[in-house]
């Protein structure tokens, strides 16, 4: 277990966060506008790398995934797949710190978002982080093209970011926004879109 600080985590974290947002501005708003939902792929990504690192470092794992599934919980009203990202996240966590149970939860991540796709995804970057870089990138490629999605072999562009040793000195995420971020830039998205507010101000 680590505790120290990590300015590579917080930065990817930062990242993750604003083309999470990006992504989801594009879904609720601007479904027509391609290049949001693109820079939106680089979010996931982002995530899986949070969970590797959150798995390793957290002194309470219990605490931790209790509140991974709880917040995904939680936002099962709101997100459009009922069984959100969270629970995959939930996952593969498990997964990383029960290994021996690995068939299992891959079986499970048949039932949420991202399904198998998102949860080998997530394994290719814990190897591309831990084992071997060069191997890790061509099984990322790999699980994209097995994928056969257009849009989602866009989160190839998040490899760049987690392998840079660079790291910006942002300040430090409170360790508790994204369990309020998540679901509640969510209801605002969707409440602006209810009202068309952008489109109201667009044909102005």
């Amino acid at each position: 277990m680590q505790n120290s600080f990590d300015h590579k985590t917080n930065t990817i974290k930062w990242i993750g966060t604003l083309t999470m947002t990006i992504d989801h501005i594009g879904y609720y708003l601007f479904p027509s506008v391609l290049w949001l939902r693109i820079i939106g792929r680089v979010a996931f990504p982002c995530f899986l790398y949070g969970i590797i690192e959150g798995t390793e470092r957290t002194r309470n794992y219990r605490r931790y995934i209790f509140q991974l599934l709880l917040l995904g919980i939680l936002s099962m009203p709101i997100t459009p797949n009922t069984l959100n990202v969270l629970f995959l996240l939930t996952l593969f966590s498990l997964s990383l710190k029960y290994p021996k149970y690995f068939i299992l939860f891959l079986s499970l991540s048949i039932f949420v978002e991202y399904n198998i796709y998102g949860f080998l995804f997530g394994w290719a970057l814990l190897w591309m982080k831990k084992q071997d870089k060069k191997q890790g990138i061509i099984a990322c490629i790999l699980v994209q093209l097995l994928n056969l999605s257009f849009i989602q072999i866009f989160s190839l562009f998040s490899l760049p970011i987690l392998n840079s040793k660079q790291a910006l000195k942002l300040p430090k995420l409170p360790k508790y926004l994204f369990y309020f971020y998540y679901p509640v830039h969510q209801i605002i998205l969707m409440w602006l879109a209810k009202w068309n507010l952008f489109g109201l101000l667009l044909n102005q």
